[in-house]
């Protein structure tokens, strides 16, 4: 499949967010000393509509990704912009309930060579700059998919032209 040129200018969108502040639910708004802000999904979600993609900024997280993305059977088969996402395997319990399907909490995107940039280091506790800034949470790269051990799958986002 081709690098389209949607594809190509959301990967260079996400790219050039490298060391924006991670927070919480934060989906490209600017804080109050101008920097952008993002949480994983929102980086993604962002990036896409920023390129002309469908605004999923309201409506999706790492879960809606996983089921509306489209399945990418195996690494050898991610192209650059593709989806990495992360979290538990099925069959474990998750507030009293059993989770009987993957269950992502985190994504990155894939830009090549095993090489995945996302908005990382952060949690639910990430408001602040002051809390992104004493966790590292931000916009970084990690040279291996495998940075984190419990990945999920791969998803290929809607891209169109």
């Amino acid at each position: 499949m081709p690098i389209t040129s949607q594809r190509a200018a959301f990967l260079s969108l996400v790219l050039a967010q490298m060391h924006a502040p991670y927070r919480w639910g934060a989906k490209g708004e600017r804080a109050a000393n101008g920097a952008q802000l993002f949480d994983c999904s929102g980086l993604v979600t962002w990036c896409l509509h920023q390129v002309g993609g469908p605004d999923w900024r309201a409506t999706h997280n790492t879960d809606r990704l996983w089921d509306e993305c489209r399945p990418v059977a195996s690494e050898a088969e991610l192209l650059a912009g593709d989806l990495v996402l992360y979290g538990r395997a099925g069959h474990t319990m998750l507030q009293g309930r059993p989770v009987t399907r993957p269950d992502p909490d985190h994504v990155m995107v894939y830009v090549g060579a095993g090489v995945v940039v996302g908005a990382s280091g952060g949690g639910s506790t990430t408001r602040t700059l002051e809390d992104a800034a004493r966790a590292d949470a931000k916009v970084k790269a990690f040279a291996r998919i495998t940075y984190r051990a419990d990945v999920l799958g791969f998803r290929r986002l809607p891209f169109v032209s």
